[in-house]
């Protein structure tokens, strides 16, 4: 008998990526996720080292201040001040050296937590919705220029900022010791260059923001384009592209102009307030009658102040980019997630691959439905494109929480039990699960890298690997490039469905496995269906494998309607 769902308003208030399964939980996480803060664990204490490190720079610059005077002035023989001289060198030595580390360590250390905080919220998106709307290109260099931007604020920004503030308080010092009018000049100019630099901030971050989004598209359109080159020729559309590859280039290139001209513009009043702090500790030690000694002693500060003040002048630079990336990096950590079970959260109860639907439902694909698979049946589902097809298969699996209702496999809710006993469970084959770079073997072995032994041989077998194994010069090793390039169509689809097998699934799910294949490949799908022990749920067009089926589930026009196929699935 067939029964039609029709569509009805939903019973528990849910809404689009809002609300859960009939239980009452919600099924997504749509609160934000805060970045991982720069100065947390033991940044903190690799901060408070550069704070220390400034400060010993601070006092080696006092030291080394006091030291020229005494040299200048003869008071001391020059035999009995050349090791306090060569000590100090050393030690300034090694207080860069220190400094340049501690600091690479803090950026490292943020950048990764950023990394793996980005890496947490992407995995944890709902299947086809990750990336969605986003090319592969444009995203990886948003996310590599975003994280070298933090970490060019946290290594050469953040940790400068807390070496040469301290450094130059002790050069302010030793001007003060020398004469307090060449600490006042030096200090008021200093104090307008650092102005200056700020009031440019805004437009820094602009010219920042404007280039990176350039960026990003050109990305974007090089790294596809290249990919699909062969859709690119069957379509005569080489010159095409190279025009809007040469239009999209030269805005980029405007914008980088642009932000050339905002980070000129700092580093030009950086190297001005280098240059005119230098002249007002001339000019104010002369205007005191500062005697040889202390103006030989000024002129040495003057050159060890010159560093920090040309660190400070690019500190705004740094902090405008960082600004820009944690922008995008805060709209990535806002998307919306999967709400994950609990350690506490039962497993899925044992059992032959028993399917339930209660009242599941998709808003804007499809209605509430209910349906019942008994164990060890196989249902072909079927329906004209776009009709939702495969987010039903993603919603059976468990990678996509319906707005309503639940998918219960052998009584165990696919949303709420824990997800290792779901995933061993349940074993999927479709487009949106293509093969990973690496190797033929790496990609059967994903969901378990250590196994070995009759479960990998088995997964090889069933899978139909074993004549492609033979085939291949280098068998298992055989390289496979970012979405099975290398592999042909059915070759492809061999090693996934070793891979969907590997930890002996009790649910098997194909979407499309059989499509575009020669009828070798498509006679291992034939296999696999027969021999399967657990429930077998298959999208398929193919008369045959509809007639062959022991359910038939057509969708379209928002319904899903199940029916008894008809000659029954493996008899």
């Amino acid at each position: 008998m067939t029964t039609a769902v029709h569509p009805r308003a939903p019973a528990d208030g849910g809404t689009a990526g809002g609300t859960g399964s009939a239980t009452g939980t919600t099924a997504l996480d749509t609160r934000p996720e805060e970045p991982p803060r720069l100065l947390a664990g033991r940044r903190r204490w690799l901060f408070a080292a550069l704070v220390a490190v400034g400060f010993a720079q601070a006092g080696a610059a006092v030291a080394w201040a006091a030291l020229v005077a005494r040299l200048a002035g003869g008071t001391s023989p020059l035999a009995a001040l050349l090791p306090w001289a060569a000590g100090l060198v050393a030690a300034t030595a090694a207080l860069v050296f220190g400094e340049r580390v501690l600091a690479e360590r803090m950026g490292q250390s943020w950048v990764a937590d950023v990394r793996t905080a980005l890496f947490r919220r992407a995995s944890a998106a709902p299947a086809r919705q990750g990336g969605r709307g986003r090319s592969t290109g444009g995203a990886s260099l948003r996310m590599m220029g975003n994280l070298s931007a933090l970490r060019r604020w946290a290594g050469l920004g953040l940790a400068r900022l807390a070496v040469a503030l301290p450094l130059l308080a002790g050069c302010l010092v030793a001007f003060t010791v020398i004469a307090p009018p060449v600490a006042a000049a030096v200090g008021a100019v200093a104090g307008a260059g650092l102005a200056a630099t700020a009031a440019l901030s805004p437009w820094l971050r602009s010219a920042h923001r404007a280039a990176r989004r350039r960026q990003a598209r050109v990305a974007a359109h090089v790294v596809e384009r290249i990919g699909k080159t062969p859709v690119v020729q069957a379509f005569g559309r080489e010159r095409a592209e190279r025009r809007v590859l040469a239009r999209r280039s030269a805005n980029l290139a405007r914008e980088q102009v642009r932000r050339a001209r905002a980070v000129g513009a700092v580093r030009a009043v950086g190297e001005a307030t280098t240059l005119a702090a230098t002249a007002a500790a001339l000019v104010a030690a002369a205007a005191a009658g500062t005697g040889p000694a202390q103006a030989t002693a000024a002129i040495a500060v003057v050159g060890i102040m010159v560093t920090p003040l040309r660190d400070l002048s690019r500190v705004s630079e740094y902090r405008s980019g960082c600004a820009v990336a944690m922008r995008q990096i805060r709209t990535e950590l806002a998307r919306p997630k999967r709400r994950r079970p609990g350690a506490s959260a039962p497993r899925l109860p044992d059992g032959g691959g028993a399917l339930d639907l209660e009242e599941v439902r998709v808003d804007g694909v499809f209605a509430p439905v209910a349906a019942h698979v008994p164990a060890g049946s196989v249902v072909a589902v079927t329906g004209p494109n776009g009709s939702g097809k495969s987010t039903l298969m993603a919603v059976l699996a468990g990678l996509l929480p319906p707005d309503g209702g639940r998918v219960l496999l052998d009584g165990g809710d696919v949303n709420a039990c824990r997800a290792s006993s779901v995933r061993r469970a349940v074993g999927v084959v479709g487009p949106d699960l293509p093969l990973l770079r690496g190797t033929v073997g790496s990609n059967v072995r994903y969901a378990d890298p250590r196994v070995g032994g009759a479960r990998f041989r088995a997964a090889v077998a069933s899978g139909g690997l074993d004549p492609l194994i033979a085939e291949l010069p280098m068998g298992l090793q055989t390289p496979v490039r970012e979405d099975g390039g290398g592999l042909s169509a059915g070759q492809r689809q061999r090693v996934a469905l070793a891979r969907a097998l590997l930890n002996r699934p009790r649910l098997l799910l194909l979407d499309e496995a059989d499509a575009h294949l020669d009828t070798e490949a498509a006679g291992v799908i034939d296999e696999v269906v027969a021999d399967f022990p657990g429930t077998v749920v298959i999208v398929t067009h193919r008369p045959e494998r509809l007639a062959s089926a022991d359910t038939v589930w057509r969708l379209g026009g928002g319904l899903l309607r199940t029916g008894a196929a008809g000659s029954g699935g493996r008899g």
